[in-house]
């Protein structure tokens, strides 16, 4: 995929939201340039998640006394900075916002931080003071789970940091006029919340309890079934054409009008009894072909192995555009020479 083909981003940036954003860009045809330091490179390095998130970048390495010669050679020429470091951090570095775009006033400047006030904190953290995981319980009386699936950092960062910068990406072609653009992943995960804040609205700004609205497992036809061999199976039958014809097909007409029944155990029963009579594997077999919203839960190692994940999962790599050709994870420094000749820049390793 070459939609970016001419965009070269320098990546100087650790951890996952900030890499992944550079992971995106690659994919879509941009030149991204790993900025690490001398000499263990990346703090990831030798993990694979690192592996990951860096393959097809190019990898310059300097000592930090070097490092302002190398951004002032980079940043001149190249179309977007993304970093993830904190304000007394970006002071440390020389890279406050009105510094770089001072120097550099066509460059976009992406940051992706916590909270505006630089405190620390990681993906739990944003979900816990954004009101999101506090809605993440069974039931009432259970405490919060801990998501693996990281939604505060990848959702709250990498996707809203995106948007935001292909945006203004465009901006940029009608003006030629860089931005700062801070991404605060408690805010933008707050400004994702758009079920929780349906649920505010319709309950007269208050929610019901955790684990009992509509979208949590309260309704017969929006929730998770346990099978007979005690694996599961996902039940979104939320449109009534839907549940009609899901309850039809399992031979329990009678429970077409209680798929919206909030508060009647008779329907949950009923339809536990229902999905508890074939194991994983016949109910996938059962369902094959139809359109019910009804679906096995997959294991991440199953879902790896279905015929739809050619393109996105290739030799041990997620990609966000079919790969157009290899994309190697980069040996430290393998690029510095590169850069070196590319931009212009004269420094030594």
């Amino acid at each position: 995929m070459s939609w970016l083909k001419d965009l070269v981003v320098v990546e100087w940036a650790r951890l996952l939201p900030a890499p992944l954003v550079g992971t995106v860009l690659r994919d879509l045809g941009a030149t991204v340039i790993k900025v690490e330091p001398l000499p263990g490179g990346d703090s990831l390095r030798g993990t694979a998640l690192f592996e990951l998130l860096n393959r097809g970048k190019r990898s310059v390495a300097v000592p930090s006394e070097k490092l302002p010669r190398l951004l002032e050679g980079l940043l001149s020429q190249a179309d977007v900075l993304v970093t993830n470091y904190r304000p007394a951090a970006q002071e440390a570095l020389g890279l406050t916002p009105q510094k770089v775009l001072r120097a550099y006033p066509h460059l976009l400047y992406v940051n992706l931080v916590g909270t505006p006030d630089g405190r620390p904190g990681h993906d739990l953290n944003f979900l816990a003071e954004s009101g999101v995981l506090d809605r993440m319980r069974p039931s009432p009386t259970s405490p919060p789970l801990v998501p693996s699936f990281l939604l505060g950092d990848i959702l709250g960062g990498t996707a809203s940091a995106l948007i935001r910068l292909l945006a203004a990406l465009y901006q940029r072609t009608r003006t030629g006029q860089g931005a700062y653009l801070p991404i605060y992943m408690r805010e933008e995960t707050l400004r994702w919340s758009f079920s929780l804040a349906h649920l505010y609205r319709l309950f007269g700004e208050k929610l019901p309890p955790a684990g009992g609205d509509f979208l949590s497992g309260a309704l017969p036809c929006y929730r998770i079934y346990a099978t007979k061999d005690d694996r599961y199976l996902a039940v979104a039958a939320l449109e009534d054409k839907f549940w009609q014809a899901f309850c039809a097909f399992v031979g329990r007409p009678d429970l077409a009008s209680y798929g919206k029944a909030m508060g009647d155990p008779y329907p949950h029963r009923a339809m536990e009894e229902v999905i508890r009579q074939h194991t994983w594997s016949e109910w996938k077999a059962l369902l094959e072909g139809t359109a019910f919203c009804v679906t096995p839960v997959y294991t991440f190692e199953e879902a790896l192995a279905q015929p739809w994940v050619q393109g996105i999962w290739q030799g041990g790599f997620l990609f966000f555009a079919p790969p157009s050709g290899p994309a190697p994870v980069p040996e430290l420094g393998e690029g510095t020479a590169w850069v070196q000749e590319r931009f212009g820049i004269a420094f030594s390793e």
